[in-house]
């Protein structure tokens, strides 16, 4: 009798690879334990081009993720697509830490599938991705210190589950962002999957942090499950 296959471990969602040449972009998208392909865009037109990159981000973004990594072998494709960025989508680029994306290029194709499997397995791309989420994470963290150090913004943090689990399902205020370890969501990890899910289903930015970043550190003073709230 054949032994069933075992289902690969896809993990949690960190990161947007993009495949950049020209006016074609393949999207990858980064999860902690592997790399599943996402869309594809392609067109003559810059402007028309660009938008729809931007309109495959815009899900992810939403959901949280905000370390971007393009792949680009060439220097003028790289600048011209910031570029764009910079003068058609600066909420992108500026604005509340929450929503502010980080890019990082990577001077190496990512078209393909065999291109991908090379580069995600390269230190460069480690570097890279690393670096991406660290100023995302610090953007985060630095608008979460403002808020605990305000006796009114205090009020817009939540600490418990049960607290978290009554805002997303429902009770005002409904939540901005969470945030919630590694070894936290692992312990709870039928609830805080649960939890997290629903928050994704509502548009409510969401990440995992490692426990060995400052992030993580600070993040496991309070137990390991950090909720900001509108003001």
């Amino acid at each position: 009798m054949p032994m069933p296959r075992r289902r690969r471990r896809r993990g949690y969602p960190t990161a947007v690879l993009i495949g950049l040449e020209g006016r074609r972009a393949s999207l990858w998208n980064i999860f902690s334990e592997s790399v599943q392909p996402g869309s594809q865009a392609q067109g003559e037109d810059a402007y028309g081009f660009y938008e729809s990159v931007v309109d495959l981000l815009r899900p992810s973004v939403k959901r949280g993720i905000k370390s971007i990594l393009v792949a680009a072998p060439n220097d003028r494709d790289y600048a011209e697509f910031m570029g764009h960025l910079e003068k058609h989508q600066g909420w992108l680029l500026k604005g509340w830490s929450l929503n502010t994306v980080t890019f990082e290029r990577i001077p190496e194709p990512a078209m393909s599938i065999d291109q991908v499997r090379a580069l995600v397995r390269s230190e460069r791309f480690t570097e890279k991705l690393s670096s991406a989420r660290g100023d995302d994470a610090k953007r985060v963290m630095d608008a979460l210190e403002k808020l605990l150090s305000d006796p009114e913004g205090i009020e817009r943090i939540l600490f418990t589950i049960k607290e978290v689990e009554d805002a997303v399902h429902g009770r005002d205020p409904r939540p901005e962002y969470i945030l919630v370890t590694e070894k936290f969501r692992s312990t709870h990890a039928r609830r805080v999957g649960r939890l997290l899910q629903a928050a994704s289903n509502e548009g409510i930015k969401t990440r995992i942090v490692k426990e060995n970043t400052p992030a993580g550190i600070r993040i496991t003073q309070f137990g390991g499950l950090v909720c900001i709230t509108p003001g």
